[in-house]
């Protein structure tokens, strides 16, 4: 059954929206600040009141969800204008096909779409927040219903970059508006979105919808290399030891080994990129005793389909370097909107004291260095310690948490919080002797 609630959004741009406005192009943090009147921005909080300021005046937005699948598939083109439209940052996690691959593959088990859609008094779709709602199992002992974003929700980390999507202009609507549409809903108790960028013009008035009750925490760092000059001012901002050694890596290879570095720009050459990526990055694991990510449930066809759209439309830059006419890395990156996403690469081992990697990874910045329209090379999240060597300059990622009073929040949080004191005390190896004398019955968390 498809439930459209709606309600609307009114406002016009007053001294405090285009404040907002301005503050949502700095960075959340300080943006939060700003708008919540010095409020810290630490979390989780509870909500235990449903408010919300609206203002009311000629402009209105009207709010609706779509839960139906039927419905994702109908405002696809809609969709891909809006982010193509919206002043968000890193949109490519934003578009439609990449968010409804992954709600085909990865959606959890009686899960349900939470699509919000904002729409102007003309019909045009000026906000969305691309949201599900789910059941969390907590430890299997009860379950939290959790709002989240799709992408989001499942211990396979894909997505990156998000945001609730808004037309320029109307940042302040589109936030306030979701806001006020997620309070009046009945039956979650957690809000939960991760990942969003840190320069979000939507974030602060969408915090200030749920007002003291908002809370945002950084939850990682975006690492990236700015790519619009040249590359010998590129060099000056990489870590001192790449930046003193990469050219003379590349050299070293070129002259013990023939040399050709491509990217992928037929339908042919796509086909052969395919097969050697996976098993290159199999191999590139596997060498150091892992598995690989390609042995993770539906990963190897979500690549296949995503990046096979990517390059259709021209958001995929693929790179293959060959030694001797042997592929022997691969290197692969989504594009949109002046930023290149380093997703995954692979490299073949035994080219240790050849810097194999670091060779293959200065090679596609120059590509994008040299590229019209790509001012930003992103490392993206998640750690990695080779990111450090290669920049210091990262953006925010920002965890928004809320958490409405009851009895299953409660107990969410004295477990939370139980877990992490476990985690901080214990040493490593006498946790390893507890989750063994477990077994099977270990809860995830203590793993």
């Amino acid at each position: 059954m498809n439930t459209i609630v709606r309600t609307e959004q009114s406002g016009v741009v007053s001294q405090e929206q285009a404040a907002l406005d301005a503050c949502g192009q700095k960075g959340t943090s300080a943006c939060v600040s700003s708008s919540m009147g010095g409020q810290a921005v630490d979390g989780p909080a509870l909500l235990d009141q449903q408010s919300v300021e609206m203002l009311r005046e000629p402009h209105k937005v009207t709010t609706t969800v779509l839960t139906r699948e039927t419905d994702f598939d109908a405002i696809a083109e809609e969709w891909d204008e809006l982010v193509s439209a919206s002043c968000q940052h890193g949109v490519f996690f934003l578009r439609w096909h990449w968010n409804r691959v992954w709600w085909r593959m990865y959606a959890p088990p009686q899960s349900e779409l939470f699509l919000i859609v904002c729409r102007d008094q003309s019909g045009q779709l000026v906000g969305l927040a691309p949201l599900y709602w789910h059941g969390r199992s907590v430890h299997g002992l009860f379950k939290v219903q959790q709002i989240c974003f799709i992408g989001t929700g499942t211990k396979l980390k894909l997505s990156e970059h998000l945001d609730i999507i808004a037309r320029s202009k109307y940042q302040y609507l589109v936030g306030q508006g979701v806001a006020a549409f997620i309070q009046q809903q009945t039956g979650w108790q957690r809000l939960w979105l991760w990942g969003i960028h840190a320069n979000s013009p939507v974030l602060p008035h969408f915090m200030k919808g749920f007002g003291k009750a908002a809370r945002a925490l950084s939850c990682d760092q975006l690492p990236y290399i700015a790519t619009r000059a040249d590359w010998a001012t590129v060099k000056l901002g990489l870590g001192s030891n790449i930046r003193t050694n990469i050219d003379r890596y590349i050299r070293r290879i070129q002259k013990d080994y023939k040399c050709q570095f491509n990217r992928i720009r037929t339908p042919e050459e796509l086909e052969e990129f395919m097969g050697a990526f996976v098993q290159l990055h199999q191999e590139r694991w596997q060498s150091k005793g892992e598995p690989g990510s390609f042995t993770l449930p539906n990963r190897k066809a979500f690549m296949e389909e995503t990046v096979r759209e990517a390059f259709r439309c021209d958001r995929a830059r693929l790179w293959t370097l060959f030694l001797d006419g042997q592929c022997v890395a691969v290197l692969q990156a989504f594009v949109d909107r002046g930023v290149a996403h380093y997703f995954q690469g692979g490299f073949k081992s035994g080219y240790d004291k050849h810097h194999l990697g670091s060779v293959t990874i200065a090679l596609a910045i120059q590509d994008c260095v040299q590229a019209d329209g790509i001012g930003e090379f992103d490392f993206m999240g998640g750690g990695g310690a080779y990111k450090d060597h290669w920049t210091k300059t990262s953006y925010e990622a920002i965890e928004f948490e809320l958490l409405r009073t009851g009895f299953h929040t409660k107990l969410f949080e004295a477990i939370r919080y139980a877990v992490g004191i476990y985690k901080r005390t214990l040493p490593e190896h006498i946790r390893k002797k507890i989750r063994k004398a477990l077994g099977p019955l270990a809860p995830s968390s203590l793993r």
